[in-house]
């Protein structure tokens, strides 16, 4: 709201005192955060009282958004809302969803608070593994009027988001996934996902769109605001209608990287980024220039933020998630791996050809694919390590440990590699560490609040208790679902007070896809395949089960 009052500099003065006021030089008045609005009556009462009268009138007004607001704000179940605006609102939501899988109740709420933010979006601030992606995705089925829309993502989640728009909205609509910055833009698309690093290369045609809505999926990707894509996101988030942030990051604990997306979200709050790093970023001149990498006043910037973004953390929802899930990122095979994959998918073809025309020995004919299947594993495996580093980076920003399964060692060394770049503690233990350095690694973990990542194989033996994390991510999955469930059960054990979530990274339309079908689908044929005591009885059956692994 913007309040207009004759210069007084006893009343000027103590206006200056509200959280967020901003004087607006077009409008000759002052701009007051809608929560401030009952301070900012009673500060104008004395001298200006049918003007303060008129705040007041208009905070009233505001009143009962503000506490359904503030409830969802805090809430972690339907139970936490107490206001007739609050129950009212999320009854409408439940009658309005149009998704095809039922929300966990806290994520019905995240859509309320995304419906009733006052501001022109909201960030959904929940930790890794609660799913804000589709709570993003409810919102935008209740809004089908609300097109185009355009995601922006992490390269290494553009496939992710596809699926879960398919999986989750059951009208289909059209999404065009931009590849490269020459990828020609189909035109009426509803959704269209972007990585990026792509963003201010396409930025000019994405602007002649007018997208009603622009994500931003892991938001602090814009906290340099110098960069191309920084530039080119707040250009396009200007454009949009709304703006929804996504991010995992605790917002007060570093919040000049935020700063962006906090301006998109709510621009008359946050107009500069200046007096924003020395109001809330504890800026100082050392000498050379202004340094904002702290954080102060973060009571005041909590308040200001309140109404607009909602952070919920596994522990304050743990009552409604199953103790243990299981979830898949889909992804895909990074450009420079796919011409190998392909010519090792064209050597299977052709052993696999030969069977079939019964050319070869059927024993001989299976030693050859099994080991070229290998081949293909090991392809994708790689190729999955790079992707992985994001998501490393995503699931332990909030000083969250993680379990990270990898099997081949070139895999493992690879992720080690990007660890020590990072300067992310860790402990590593694989087939080739000693056993006697094995349970003191383990220890470590368990106990070392700085170390986050354990890196690790099928090597880990039953019974190892690595309760710390509640996350683990698998790189590459394992022929036996049983051995998969045992490598599960190192987090996922009595002493765990945290729901689990276990991350499968998947590449469609790949050995990866055929093996996480198989896996779950042909579990005891597996079982009987890989055990080297059993003869397989049936051949069809060996020949089919090959058959589905190595073609389409």
């Amino acid at each position: 709201m913007i309040i207009k009052f004759p210069y007084n500099e006893t009343v000027v003065e103590r206006i200056k005192e509200i959280p967020g006021r901003r004087w607006d030089a077009e409008e000759r008045g002052w701009s007051i955060p809608d929560q401030y609005l009952n301070i900012a009556s009673r500060i104008l009462e004395m001298r200006y009282p049918d003007i303060a009268k008129r705040v007041q009138v208009y905070a009233d007004e505001l009143a009962p958004n503000a506490q359904a607001l503030q409830e969802l704000g805090s809430a972690f179940t339907p139970d936490d809302i107490e206001s007739e605006q609050g129950k009212n609102m999320l009854k409408e939501i439940r009658q309005r969803l149009n998704i095809t899988n039922d929300l966990f109740p806290y994520q019905e709420l995240g859509v309320v608070f995304l419906e009733m933010t006052p501001t022109r979006g909201a960030i959904i601030a929940d930790a890794p593994g609660l799913g804000k992606t589709i709570q993003t995705l409810g919102w935008l089925s209740i809004h089908p009027e609300l097109r185009p829309v355009i995601v922006v993502v992490p390269a290494s989640v553009k496939k992710n988001w596809e699926v879960e728009i398919e999986r989750w909205i059951p009208d289909k609509p059209s999404v065009q996934i931009i590849m490269t910055g020459k990828d020609k833009i189909k035109p009426k698309q509803d959704i269209y996902i972007i990585n990026y690093e792509l963003l201010w290369k396409l930025e000019n045609k994405l602007l002649k769109m007018s997208p009603s809505v622009v994500v931003f999926d892991e938001c602090t990707y814009l906290k340099e605001r110098k960069a191309k894509r920084t530039k080119a996101s707040i250009a396009l988030g200007r454009k949009a209608k709304y703006v929804i942030g996504l991010s995992g990051t605790p917002i007060l604990n570093r919040p000049m990287e935020f700063y962006n997306i906090l301006s998109l979200v709510s621009p008359e709050q946050f107009p500069s980024w200046f007096k924003f790093g020395v109001r809330y970023c504890n800026g100082y001149n050392n000498g050379y220039g202004w340094q904002f990498r702290g954080s102060s006043n973060t009571k005041e910037l909590r308040s200001l933020i309140r109404p607009f973004m909602i952070r919920r953390r596994k522990e304050d929802v743990l009552k409604e998630l199953p103790p243990k899930r299981r979830e898949t990122i889909h992804t895909l095979l990074p450009g420079n791996y796919q011409q190998d994959y392909h010519a090792a998918d064209i050597a299977l073809m052709s052993t696999v050809g030969q069977l079939q025309q019964s050319q070869m020995d059927d024993n001989d004919a299976y030693t050859h694919i099994f080991a070229q299947l290998g081949v293909l594993r090991h392809i994708v495996g790689r190729g999955k390590a790079e992707v992985a580093r994001e998501h490393i980076l995503n699931l332990t920003q909030d000083n969250e440990k993680l379990l990270v399964f990898g099997h081949h060692h070139d895999v493992l060394d690879y992720l080690e590699k990007f660890l020590k770049k990072e300067k992310i503690k860790y402990e590593r233990v694989d087939g080739t560490t000693p056993n006697k350095l094995r349970q003191p690694a383990i220890d470590r973990f368990q106990e070392d609040e700085e170390c986050l990542v354990f890196l690790t194989s099928t090597a880990m033996g039953m019974g190892v208790n690595l309760v710390a994390a509640s996350n683990a991510l698998f790189i590459e999955r394992q022929w036996s679902p049983a051995i998969e469930e045992q490598m599960e059960d190192r987090i996922h054990r009595i002493g765990q007070t945290k729901g689990v979530v276990i991350w499968y990274m998947l590449v469609d339309d790949t050995i990866d896809s055929k093996m996480a079908s198989l896996i779950e689908s042909k579990r005891e044929l597996l079982t009987d395949i890989l055990d080297s005591n059993i003869r397989v009885r049936d051949n069809g059956v060996m020949k089919a089960l090959l058959m589905e692994l190595s073609l389409n």
